[in-house]
C-alpha cells in the first residue's frame, strides 16, 4: 500500500535544497518539501520554508554590501578596529547567516520568478513559478473530495524531504 502512494506522490512531490553560511564559516545543509498542484507551475510548501526563500536576497545583499565596504578599508593598523564597526553595522556575528541558497531540484527549469502568496495564519504557501520552459514533474496533487475519507484510524504516510541528505556543495575560499 505504501509502495504504491510513494510512487504515486514522486510524480509532484519535490524537495528544496538550502545552504545557510554563516559568518563563522560554518555551512548548513537544508531540506524541505514542495507539492505541485498544477500543470503551471503552482506548488505548495510551508510557510516557513517560504520565509527563508524570501530572506535569501537580503541576507546575500546584506554580506555584498559588506564585503564592499571592506574591501575598501585601508589595511593598515586600525583595519581591525574598522572591521569591528563595519560588523557591528551589518549586525555579523559568528552564527550570523550571510549567504543563503535554495535550489527548487527537478521541479522547472529555467526558473524565471517566482511568486508568492502565504496564509495568514497557517503554516502553508503558494509558490508560482513563472517564466520556465521545461517541468519535471509528471503529475500533481489531487485533494480528496470527501473529507470524512481522511480519518484518524486509517492508515497514514507521510512524504516528504526532511533531512538534508545531499553534499553537492562546496565553499569557494578564493570566490567567497
Amino acid at each position: 500500500m505504501f509502495v504504491q502512494a510513494i510512487n504515486e506522490v514522486d510524480k509532484f512531490t519535490r524537495p528544496i535544497h538550502s545552504i545557510i553560511r554563516t559568518y563563522g564559516g560554518i555551512i548548513i545543509p537544508g531540506s524541505s518539501t514542495m507539492f505541485f498542484i498544477n500543470e503551471n507551475g503552482v506548488a505548495i510548501t510551508c510557510k516557513h520554508v517560504l520565509n527563508l526563500i524570501i530572506q535569501a536576497q537580503q541576507v546575500n545583499q546584506n554580506y555584498q554590501n559588506f564585503k564592499t565596504e571592506r574591501d575598501l578599508l585601508p589595511r593598515d593598523g586600525k583595519f581591525k578596529s574598522r572591521l569591528k564597526g563595519l560588523e557591528l553595522k551589518y549586525s555579523l556575528k559568528s552564527d550570523t547567516a550571510i549567504q543563503l541558497k535554495n535550489r527548487f531540484m527537478n521541479s522547472v527549469n529555467p526558473i524565471g520568478n517566482i511568486r508568492f502568496h502565504a496564509h495568514p495564519t497557517l503554516d502553508l504557501a503558494i509558490l508560482i513559478f513563472e517564466g520556465f520552459t521545461e517541468k519535471h514533474y509528471s503529475s500533481y496533487a489531487t485533494f480528496v473530495k470527501n473529507p470524512e475519507k481522511i480519518a484518524q484510524g486509517r492508515y497514514l504516510c507521510r512524504l516528504g524531504y526532511p533531512f538534508p541528505e545531499f553534499n553537492n556543495f562546496q565553499f569557494n575560499q578564493e570566490l567567497d
